[in-house]
């Protein structure tokens, strides 16, 4: 198989797996709160229980795939299905009661780890230096870019009942996941790694916990967004949420290019640095209108370069099993963030926003610094 039908089906894969992910992420409390009539505070639980249950799953995943390599196609298959039929249950079988969402919650998010983690994976062994990485990570952004328009434009009143919506999300998401099927069969997961600048090394600590603090950071800015009073009409709700995709998905048209793991971290460590101004762009009138937009931009580039980097520091399916299971308790932890920084109120005022502010600007300013901390340790490992 040619490299350019290799990565089209890692692509394919990745935007219905990423299908699943937005939908579930985007339409999940919408539909329980304002369809169904569930309270928040138990439809927020219930979220939050399914996200705490997937990122533990990743663990467990990586961790038998990293023993059973070759159980990752038959895992990935399974997982998927089940997750495609269990996806539209999350929310439909509301009338049956909390411990019926809950189970099937669960179900969801357990399947989803089972085909999550294999075709993250396959970046380590589909990627066999850094331009191949970072054209990967690229073609995943604009997946992940295309996933989210198709889930956020699901909320609108398209005429389609919220039934045959859900399943078709289900199944659509299943049918483009399964493009991962040849590629796992060609390039099976046993004996990954051991090859670029550390072949003898497991994932590095700093290099994760950047990763987590530049998550929590930017998606608690990300949440923030929508409680700051006075936005301009324009920039409100859906259309905030779109401009913040819109820039996310052009971060993977910047002709950005890396060469070592080395060159990576130091861009990452940039990224963040930048990223700490980031708050300042919502301050005031004059920013706010494109501020979701190169908000966006940040976050695109963020996952874009470290999904890259991951491809080339990961040894084997654990590690990318523990780096999923620690992004998603991140994306938890940036929702209680926000809520520490809001309070009681549903919006920012000016002082808890600057207070707020500061603490994001502070989080990315260690994420900046801890890329470099572990930037230099791998010069040193590789001399």
């Amino acid at each position: 198989m040619t490299w350019r039908r290799v990565w089209a089906a890692y692509c394919i894969a990745h935007t219905g797996k990423s299908l699943l992910w937005a939908a579930s992420d985007l339409l999940t409390l919408y539909v329980l709160v304002n369809r169904y009539g569930v309270t928040p505070a138990v439809a927020g639980a219930l979220f939050l229980a399914g996200l705490t249950a997937s990122a533990v799953a990743d663990l467990g995943v990586g961790a038998w795939l990293g023993r059973r390599p070759g159980d990752a196609t038959r895992m990935a298959v399974a997982g998927l299905c089940i997750a495609g039929v269990t996806f539209p249950l999350t929310m439909l079988s509301a009338p049956l009661g909390p411990g019926a969402v809950l189970a099937a919650t669960l179900l969801f998010r357990v399947a989803y780890a089972g085909c999550d983690v294999p075709h993250n994976a396959l970046m380590g062994r589909l990627a066999d230096d850094p331009a191949r990485a970072t054209s990967l990570s690229r073609g995943r952004t604009l997946g992940t870019g295309i996933a989210s328009v198709a889930a956020a434009g699901s909320l609108g009143d398209s005429g389609i009942g919220i039934v045959p919506m859900l399943w078709g999300i289900g199944a659509g998401a299943t049918v483009l996941g399964l493009a991962m099927v040849p590629l796992l069969v060609i390039s099976p997961l046993a004996g990954a790694g051991g090859r670029s600048e550390l072949t003898s090394y497991r994932l590095p600590w700093t290099f994760l916990f950047a990763s987590v603090t530049g998550i929590v950071a930017l998606g608690a800015l990300g949440k923030a967004m929508l409680h700051l009073s006075g936005m301009p009409a324009p920039t409100k709700g859906m259309s905030m949420l779109m401009l913040l995709i819109a820039g996310r998905t052009a971060s993977a048209c910047l002709p950005l290019s890396i060469s070592s793991a080395r060159q990576g971290l130091t861009l990452l460590a940039a990224i963040y640095a930048v990223s700490a101004v980031a708050p300042l762009l919502f301050i005031g009138t004059d920013l706010r209108s494109a501020a979701p937009l190169l908000l966006g931009l940040v976050m695109g580039l963020s996952n874009l370069i470290g999904w890259a980097l991951l491809a080339l520091l990961a040894r084997e399916a654990r590690d990318y099993g523990l780096y999923t299971m620690t992004s998603k308790l991140a994306l938890g932890a940036a929702g209680l963030t926000l809520a520490g920084g809001l309070g009681r109120s549903p919006v920012f005022t000016t002082t808890g926003f600057a207070f707020f502010a500061i603490a994001i600007a502070s989080a990315c300013t260690i994420a900046a610094l801890l890329c470099l901390t572990c930037s230099r340790r791998y010069d040193l490992h590789a001399s």
